[in-house]
């Protein structure tokens, strides 16, 4: 399990992203969200990292909360993992207390249609508009995957 506060360097920060599956099939699509939470969970439990995944429009959507550092990493890792594509930032900020403590990945399942698709969607538009963020998407998404909490099956 782990520890409340953010440990290390950078303090305990929030990120949350959703990006397209290359394999859009929903067999296919669970397929590989299981050998991402598999992936994610050793490794998340190494850097104190927690947080949850969801799927939903053929998209990917994840919560990591840790130290900073480390959740940039992992970040890191996930632009360059060949089974997402389009992947946009919704959201990296300070929080107080994670919202997936003891949970290195959580699965929250197949969110409602349209909530992830759309959070991609106002994300290009808003770049293309040069504007903000789209902060609220990404509570939106978080509340949706609190609620649907599971251990990966």
């Amino acid at each position: 399990m782990a520890s409340k506060g953010g440990g290390g360097q950078g303090g305990l920060f929030a990120l949350s992203y959703v990006s397209r599956a290359v394999e859009r099939d929903t067999a296919s699509l669970h397929r590989v969200a299981r050998a991402v939470a598999v992936d994610a969970s050793w490794r998340n439990g190494l850097h104190s990292i927690t947080g949850a995944l969801c799927l939903g429009d053929g998209c990917f959507a994840q919560v990591l909360e840790g130290p900073g550092a480390a959740v940039l990493d992992t970040f890191d890792r996930i632009l360059a993992d060949a089974r997402h594509q389009d992947v946009r930032l919704l959201e990296f900020v300070p929080i107080a207390c994670r919202r997936f403590e003891g949970w290195t990945m959580a699965f929250s399942g197949e969110l409602a249609p349209g909530i992830l698709a759309g959070a991609a969607v106002e994300h290009r538009l808003l770049e293309r508009l040069g504007r903000g963020s789209v902060a609220h998407q990404a509570q939106v998404i978080t509340a949706a995957m609190e609620a649907s909490l599971r251990p990966f099956p």
